[in-house]
């Protein structure tokens, strides 16, 4: 019995949000204990590859082939050119000639290139077990931000009713999975709900030492999150202008990557606060390391996102002990109402406005959200792998690992 998993989006960049961190994780956790053979699809030939060296040190250890923070990450090694070349130097794999019915086929990323075409006849065909992590809908039910994408994800959403079993990271995402489902007219596959681990410090190691956690900044507000449109980078921006033009004194520090244009309105409105010499800094996409010293440094944190399907940044933020400022709607709410979150209308400035001053003068709310925070419990990498072993009817050969888990 082998496990093929599709790291695509995860072994030719550095390019490091959720899913990809994720997926490193999971491919991590499940080499641990079997054997695992990593699969990239290439979009040039339209078929899978075998990893090479390059592809399998950036799944594994990222940060050691290009550790400085950068705005794009992924025009470093997700290029055409650089496509062309994994096409001319890496074996392809037949899907239907190697993967056997005793096999499992892991797919823990989303899909939205060509594969939502050419996967379904082979998940069709082949008898091994497949299994699929569906993360979220936002793309299809925020046509206000990303406009008309059902091109793309109908597909993606019609192929994953073709695994044996789809894990969902949330309530949320499962309940718009089957909405979906049920809207395209398809026949819906086996579910289940299990959210992701809030184990960070299994990322970093022991690079960084533990005083950085003794010794946040009081006026440093970290916001960490792609330029999606979704997650509402100009509203908050808005909200601290207001804040900075009323007098409040605080620093606001911006981790994740551009996306679209290079000089899109977020990018635009960054540099425009920044030449009034508003204390707002953009660190762009950067490694693990820098972004656990973010979470020690900060006070608390904003997420002020329109919708997810999980929002890892909170509960990362919560497992550092720093309260969260965030909206309470769907997958956001599922996680802010155990705690350490002060809920707010993330879809309005003068909210957000008014959440910040509160974390920054009051100290009584600041000190009960922070040890909200501090005796918030999440599942243990241990407990996830254990329960992803029993989803894909695979047995490692060890003991069961046993965990808490709230999320």
């Amino acid at each position: 019995m082998r496990i093929f998993i599709d790291v695509t989006s995860s072994c030719r960049s550095v390019q490091n949000t959720g899913m990809q961190r994720m997926t490193r994780k999971i491919f991590a956790e499940l080499s641990r204990f079997t054997h695992v053979r990593p699969i990239c699809w290439n979009a040039a030939g339209n078929f899978y590859t075998e990893l090479g060296e390059t592809e399998y040190r950036l799944l594994t250890k990222p940060f050691e082939v290009r550790s400085h923070a950068m705005a794009r990450p992924e025009f470093h090694g997700q290029d055409p050119f650089s496509e062309l070349w994994r096409l001319l130097r890496r074996r392809r794999i037949n899907l239907e000639a190697e993967i056997g019915p005793t096999d499992v086929f892991l797919v823990p990323d989303i899909f939205r290139d060509l594969r939502r075409k050419a996967l379904p006849n082979f998940l069709r065909q082949t008898q091994a077990r497949k299994v699929a992590i569906f993360h979220d809908a936002t793309d299809l039910r925020l046509p206000s931000v990303y406009g008309d994408r059902s091109k793309k994800s109908r597909p993606y959403v019609e192929a994953l009713a073709l695994f044996d079993l789809v894990i969902c990271v949330s309530n949320e995402a499962r309940d718009d999975l089957l909405y979906f489902w049920k809207k395209y007219g398809c026949g819906p596959a086996k579910t289940c709900v299990e959210p992701w681990p809030g184990e960070f410090d299994s990322f970093v190691g022991e690079a960084v030492s533990f005083p950085y956690r003794q010794n946040p900044r009081n006026n440093l507000v970290l916001y960490v999150s792609s330029f999606h449109g979704r997650k509402n980078h100009l509203t908050l921006l808005r909200s601290a202008e207001k804040l900075w033009s009323d007098g409040l004194q605080f620093e606001l520090h911006l981790i994740g990557r551009n996306v679209g244009a290079p000089f899109n309105r977020i990018v635009r409105q960054i540099w425009k606060l920044r030449t009034r010499g508003r204390p707002l800094r953009w660190l762009r996409h950067v490694n693990d390391q820098t972004l656990w010293r973010a979470y020690c440094d900060c006070r608390f944190t904003v997420y002020p996102s329109l919708m997810e399907g999980f929002g890892l940044p909170i509960v990362e933020s919560l497992a550092h002990g720093k309260p969260c400022i965030c909206g309470g709607n769907g997958a956001l709410g599922e996680i802010a109402r155990g705690g350490g979150c002060l809920i707010t209308d993330q879809t309005s400035a003068d909210a957000l406005a008014t959440g910040i001053k509160k974390l920054l003068t009051d100290q009584e709310t600041y000190a009960r959200l922070s040890s909200e925070a501090h005796t918030r419990k999440f599942r243990t990498w241990a407990d996830y792998t254990d329960k992803l072993f029993e989803n894909l009817q695979f047995a490692p050969q060890r003991a069961s690992a046993t965990a808490v888990s709230e999320v």
